[in-house]
C-alpha cells in the first residue's frame, strides 16, 4: 500500500512540476500544452499572456512543493501500515493540492 501511495504522490509532484516548467518557458497558452480552452483575448494580449504563464508557474510550484510533505511523512516510516484516518487525511490534503494546482485553468478563463 505504501508503494502505491508513494507512486501516486511522485506522479502528482512530477505533473505539477511539469506544469510549472511549461509556464516558466512561457508556453502555457500554446495549443500543444494547455491552450485549447483559453479565450482569444488572453492569447493575443501580451500582459494577459504573461499573467497566465506566471499563474501556471506560481500554482505549479506551490502544488509541487505541497506534495513533498506527504512524501516525507510516508518515507519517514515506510514499513508502518497507515490507519484509515491517516489515509482519509492524506486524501483530503491531496484534494486541496489538486485544487491549488488546477486553479490556473479556472482563472485564465476569467482574465
Amino acid at each position: 500500500m505504501n508503494i502505491a501511495l508513494a507512486l501516486v504522490l511522485i506522479i502528482g509532484l512530477c505533473a505539477f512540476a511539469y506544469s510549472a516548467a511549461i509556464g516558466f518557458r512561457g508556453k502555457a497558452l500554446n495549443v500543444d500544452y494547455y491552450g485549447r480552452g483559453v479565450p482569444d483575448r488572453v492569447k493575443t494580449t501580451p500582459h494577459l499572456r504573461a499573467r497566465a504563464n506566471r499563474l501556471f508557474v506560481v500554482c505549479g510550484v506551490a502544488a509541487a512543493t505541497s506534495m513533498l510533505g506527504p512524501l516525507m511523512w510516508l518515507f519517514a516510516d515506510f514499513q508502518r501500515e497507515r490507519t484509515t484516518w491517516e489515509l482519509l487525511g492524506l486524501a483530503a490534503y491531496a484534494f486541496v493540492v489538486v485544487i491549488v494546482g488546477s486553479y490556473p485553468f479556472a482563472k485564465i478563463k476569467s482574465l
